[in-house]
Formats: C-alpha cells, structure tokens, sequence
C-alpha cells in the first residue's frame, strides 16, 4: 500500500498525521471510534454533509451537494489525508474515481470507505463473504451488487433493524453491540472466508473481538477498514489492540 507520510515534528498535535473525515451529518460513530483506535501522534478532524432523511426522496445524493463545502473546510486544516466515510454513497460508481476527484480539490491524498473495505478483503485474502447491514433492503441491494462487480461473493446478507428511523437512513448509532454480535453469528456461512459489518454509524469496534474469537474468521467493518487504510497511507504500521484480525496482521 502507498505510503504518503512520516513524522512531522513541528505538530504539538498530528505530528504523525492528520486525518480528516467527511460523514453524513447524523453520523455520531465513526469519529467516536477513529479517536478510540488513534495512536499517538495521529489527530482526527471531522465535517459533516447535510443529510436530509425524511425531507427529501434521496437523501444520498443530495447530500453530495455539500461536499464542495467539506472539502474546503478539510483542505482549510491542512489534513494529510481525506477519508470519505460514508458506505453506501461511496459504493456508487468508482471508488478510486471519487478518492482522486476528493484529492485534487484538497490537494491530499484520499480514500473511501468503499474502496477501504476492497483493500481490507484483499489484505484478508477473503473473496467470500458474509455482510451484516443497519440498512433497509434496497441499499443491502446496492452494496451486493457493489461486490459482484468486484468478484467479491456475498454468501449471505440480512440486515439488523431495532428502529423505525433505519428505513429513513437514520438511526444506525442504536444497533447495540449485542446485536451486532448476533447479526454475525446469523450471517455466517461455512464457505465464507470473512464477515463484513457495514455502514460507519454503526457501532462494531467493541463487537470486532467476540465475533473473531466465536466464528473463527477476520471480521472487517467499515469504520475499522476506513481507519486502517487511512494508518497505511499515512505510512503508519502500528498494530491496534482490540481492532481485528486485519490490525493485527497487516
């Protein structure tokens, strides 16, 4: 993986990187759980895209009409690298696509969440696997066929609802650990060769271990994914406790 970073001394803080995220204005988990797996001397810098549940039919896409804005607020803190942690939006279209067109307004490298899990997947060494989602059904059809464009199988997929906000693209922040542990065991199938948690609301970090230690496999989430890729950019290796398989070995 490129390495785009080394240590800049001159930082009381970041001094090794700085790392800016844009999420859907909801979103409340992802920068909780990028500062928990932060090493030292590594700062993360959040802005947030409007996103209008409930107001318009497709709050997705309308939201990228605040990226210009997030961008410039990211390019306006000198982040070392921008990382676009929304799964579903950056499983449409080119994930490498959108990172460059990110960059070159930033002046910064950049990476998806999407294009973060495929590289997580290929470290792993895993081409099937099996997906627990926060989603209603249309968006859980999106991201399969996101991994069938990739030669990546999706042995199962169901999704873990608690909430009536979840079908209007809210909410994902309730799914309690519980039940992301019991979404896996669901979701696991003997020929899958890893199990992979989506969406950056939702809480998984603390559900990463259990689900190792009881199935046997590499769990890779997208927050986990995200802040991975974003550390190996950065040119950081450091191993994160507590953060998975894919933080332990690569």
């Amino acid at each position: 993986m490129e390495q785009v970073g080394s240590e800049r001394r001159d930082r009381p803080y970041g001094w090794r990187g700085r790392i800016g995220v844009i999420v859907p204005s909801p979103n409340t988990v992802c920068e909780t759980e990028f500062w928990r797996m932060a090493p030292a001397g590594v700062t993360v810098h959040t802005t947030r895209l409007w996103f209008r549940a409930g107001e318009v039919e497709r709050p997705l896409d309308d939201m990228e009409q605040y990226l210009p804005r997030a961008l410039a607020e990211l390019k306006g803190a000198r982040v070392d690298l921008v990382a676009y942690a929304c799964t579903a939006s950056s499983m449409h279209g080119s994930p490498d696509k959108r990172a460059a067109d990110i960059s070159a307004k930033t002046g910064a490298p950049a990476i998806t969440t999407a294009g973060a899990v495929l590289a997580a997947l290929d470290a792993l060494g895993a081409r099937r696997i099996a997906v627990g989602t926060p989603y209603p059904e249309a968006v859980n059809e999106g991201e399969r066929r996101f991994f069938t464009a990739h030669q990546i199988a999706v042995t199962r997929m169901a999704s873990k609802i608690v909430c009536d906000e979840q079908h209007q693209f809210r909410g994902m922040c309730r799914v309690p650990t519980e039940a992301v542990c019991d979404l896996a065991a669901e979701i696991d199938t003997p020929d899958s060769d890893a199990i992979f948690l989506s969406c950056s609301d939702m809480a998984t970090l603390d559900a990463i271990p259990r689900i190792e230690a009881a199935l046997g496999k590499p769990v890779v989430t997208s927050t986990q994914a995200t802040f991975w890729q974003a550390l190996r950019m950065l040119g950081i290796r450091d191993r994160i406790p507590g953060a998975g398989r894919l933080f332990a070995e690569h």
